[in-house]
């Protein structure tokens, strides 16, 4: 089942998979997600309600996060993650279900695909012996391992069943949803997100929503202004661009490249007197440019504050925090004072894996994006929009 936002697509999991433990009493069912957050929040609060909701009774081991059902002759819900596909191991079921699969690179969803169905191999009576589902939005486009293996649908293999499902179909989602998914992404991705189609991203640039004339400003650094410098780390060509934020607007001012975190310390000085900050590339916090200092703690030992995630966020999210703010005009560059982060987002483009183009010779085109993306994604990210139904 690939669908849009709030399509029901984990109810319809968690919905099918009792249903199989009620068809075949005493068996165990699996429920994978792409976390252990979204396993304890969504997964676990829907299976609960669900379960209220049939009247059935249970006992929940919140530490395994398994649900015991005495009345199906004590059949098991197992809540499990496959951030981690080696750590499935141990346990068998019957049937299964996986959440959010294409959130995940090619390799790493095809390795996880590959895990679970070794899980399901319990015995069960059921007609089509063992079965294994999957629900997700379809993040990585035709590029990714659930488009090759299901396609749109059509000639799709023997055994399989596709069910599209768009945003729209789910009645009881609050009033503006919809609305609210074309306000914070690009109309591309809002596209796959309301209606579960397949996007490719090999036919676009990165960035194909960017226009030097649309999004140029003349605005460049004033007396008093608060710097935000999104920053790159390599060896050789440490990248950076400097923002400014106008009425929640950020717009590029000024870039530069150092060879490594001891110059762009030294470079920082021709914006003395400003209050700034420093959006680094967080694999800095291992990185370390002599025995003693990581790259960030050079930067803090300096006396500039830091901004940086405790990890780097999926280039995916990076990428879409950017394209969305370019489609809706709500980010600009003064393409005068930066000409090279002008050019790399003009050219780009994807890989043969579906991932934004990588280069191996510092400075290139990626790390000026990159630096960019570090600063956008941590001030300015986007957030799934809750699908909670309406009451009342």
């Amino acid at each position: 089942m690939f669908g849009g936002f709030g399509s029901g697509k984990s109810e319809g999991l968690i919905k099918r998979l009792v249903t199989l433990m009620e068809q075949d009493p005493g068996i165990s069912v699996g429920h994978y997600f792409p976390s252990y957050k979204l396993a304890k929040r969504r997964g676990l609060s829907g299976v609960q309600a669900y379960l209220k909701q049939l009247g059935y009774e249970y006992t929940l081991n919140k530490s395994d996060l398994t649900i015991t059902i005495p009345a199906l002759n004590n059949g098991i819900y197992y809540l499990d993650t496959y951030h981690d596909p080696d750590a499935i191991v141990s346990y068998e079921i019957a049937h299964g279900g996986v959440d959010e699969l294409d959130t995940l690179k090619k390799d790493d969803a095809e390795h996880a695909w590959r895990k679970i169905t070794e899980r399901v191999r319990e015995k069960t009576v059921h007609a089509c012996g063992n079965t294994l589902a999957v629900a997700s939005t379809t993040d990585q486009g035709t590029g990714g391992f659930c488009f090759e293996k299901w396609g749109y649908g059509e000639n799709i293999g023997e055994g399989y069943h596709y069910i599209k499902a768009g945003t729209d179909s789910n009645k009881f989602l609050p009033k503006g949803y919809v609305e609210q998914i074309r306000k914070n992404y690009d109309p591309i991705m809002a596209d796959a997100f309301i209606y579960g189609g397949w996007v490719s991203f090999t036919k676009n640039k990165v960035y194909h929503f960017f226009n030097r004339k649309t999004h140029h400003s003349d605005r460049e650094i004033r007396e008093g202004d608060r710097l935000h410098i999104g920053l790159d780390f390599n060896i050789g060509g440490t990248c950076a661009n400097v923002w400014v934020i106008e009425g929640n607007k950020p717009i590029a001012v000024d870039e530069f490249i150092s060879h490594d975190t001891h110059d762009f310390v030294n470079n920082l000085e021709r914006y003395r007197g400003h209050n700034l900050t420093v959006y680094p590339d967080s694999s800095g916090g291992n990185n370390s440019t002599n025995a003693s200092a990581t790259d960030i703690e050079i930067i803090e030992n300096a006396g500039y504050a830091v901004d940086a995630p405790d990890k780097n966020p999926f280039v995916r999210d990076r990428v879409n925090a950017m394209n969305a703010l370019f489609s809706h005009n709500r980010i600009a560059i003064n393409t005068d004072k930066c000409p090279e982060l002008t050019h790399a987002l003009e050219t780009q483009g994807y890989n043969d894996k579906n991932e934004p183009e990588k280069f191996n010779v510092h400075p290139a085109i990626d790390d000026h994006n990159d630096a960019a993306g570090y600063f956008i994604h941590q001030r300015f990210p986007l957030q799934r929009p809750s699908a909670a139904p309406r009451t009342g």
